[in-house]
């Protein structure tokens, strides 16, 4: 005598019938037992709230921009820089200048009054981009020419590339203009 196969197929079968119609009544049966009001209510569905002061960072006295005028605390008044012009003193600095001439022609007369300006060491020149690798005081920035409206404006960039708007560089502008006029 021979035992008898089990087969396998039917119970197969039999799971995966009763696996499509769990998954596809689960709607049904949620509305039939489960309670969607109470659901919706939960504590766990409602929306993050953030903790008063969490919300936003504190900035209060995060950037505190120095007053550089003359008079002003740590600037004495009447102290400036000599010009080229007359001997009169300039105060303070300037942040750029424009000459009414061409970009090519501003920038051979920039690098000609630069070396004629005590205390200036000029480094690197570069007639490609119109600068000046300019050292004065012990600061070095980039002094360069650029085209604005057929006429030139002369600006000083710190070592990331953006102008510089106080201290020597500032001051060494405002000799440069009043020896260029």
């Amino acid at each position: 005598m021979t035992a008898p196969k089990l087969s396998f197929r039917p119970l197969l079968i039999a799971t995966l019938a009763v696996a499509v119609l769990g998954s596809s009544g689960c709607s049904w049966i949620r509305a039939k037992w489960g309670n969607e009001a109470e659901y919706q209510a939960s504590r766990q569905n409602q929306p993050l709230e953030v903790p008063p002061g969490l919300d936003v960072p504190a900035t209060t006295g995060g950037v505190v921009i120095p007053d550089a005028r003359p008079g002003a605390a740590g600037v004495p008044v009447g102290e400036g820089v000599p010009s080229g012009a007359g001997g009169q003193a300039v105060v303070g600095g300037i942040e750029s200048f424009t000459l009414a001439d061409s970009v090519a022609s501003s920038w051979r007369r920039i690098g000609i009054a630069l070396g004629k300006i005590d205390g200036v060491t000029i480094g690197d020149r570069a007639q490609v981009l119109n600068s000046y690798e300019v050292s004065y005081k012990g600061v070095t920035v980039l002094v360069r020419a650029q085209e604005a409206d057929g006429q030139t404006r002369v600006v000083a960039l710190g070592p990331d590339g953006q102008p510089v708007r106080t201290g020597v560089a500032t001051e060494l502008l405002a000799i440069l203009k009043s020896r260029l006029g």
